[in-house]
């Protein structure tokens, strides 16, 4: 394997959702005393937006049926932990009283990963990746300040590792990077 596309696989590794997920959550905690009501609801959304979507990729790796799908396989369950993660975490929010900005969290969180899984099934790979990146970006951006329009930076490394990768076209990286402001501003429009 080329050094490049070693390099591109760990890009990829390191831009999973759930890692941006858990920065955006720490940044929160970090910069916005009335994001989370309680510690409590922090490690939750580390819970239900990081930890939960990432478990998919062990069990990928442990379930014969799903391993031998390779590729395709990983990314359908990583799809489907994501949403029932956020399905989690939204109905986590609505019944623990959770504050405007962690239902606004987790309606964008479960937007974005409906509208991944819709796009899916009808054979368009919208990337993961981007809308790991732009979501955060795009709710710090709101909650936080402009400055975190600095953030996408991160998606430089992020496209050209799916493309090295061929994991994604243009038109799917774009449309992870648009997804998540979309689904921001309509869980804005129904929260705030």
């Amino acid at each position: 394997m080329k050094i490049t596309q070693r390099i591109a696989k760990i890009i990829r590794i390191i831009t999973t959702a759930p890692f941006a997920a858990t920065f955006l959550c720490t940044l929160l905690l970090l910069l916005d005393k009335v994001a989370f009501r309680s510690y409590w609801h922090y490690a939750a959304a580390l819970f239900f937006l990081a930890l939960l979507p990432l478990m998919a990729y062990p069990t990928a790796a442990l379930v014969p049926s799903i391993k031998k799908k390779g590729r395709k396989g990983q990314r359908n369950l990583a799809v489907i932990f994501s949403v029932i993660g956020y399905i989690g975490g939204f109905l986590f929010a609505l019944l623990a009283k959770g504050t405007p900005t962690e239902e606004v969290l987790y309606c964008t969180y479960l937007i974005s990963g409906a509208g991944i899984a819709v796009c899916t099934v009808f054979r368009f790979k919208v990337s993961g990746h981007a809308c790991g990146i732009s979501g955060p970006v795009a709710k710090l951006v709101e909650f936080v300040g402009p400055w975190f329009l600095f953030g996408y930076i991160l998606l430089i490394p992020t496209i050209w590792s799916s493309l090295k990768l061929k994991r994604h076209s243009i038109l799917e990286l774009l449309a992870g990077t648009i997804l998540p402001w979309i689904a921001l501003y309509v869980s804005m429009a129904i929260f705030l």
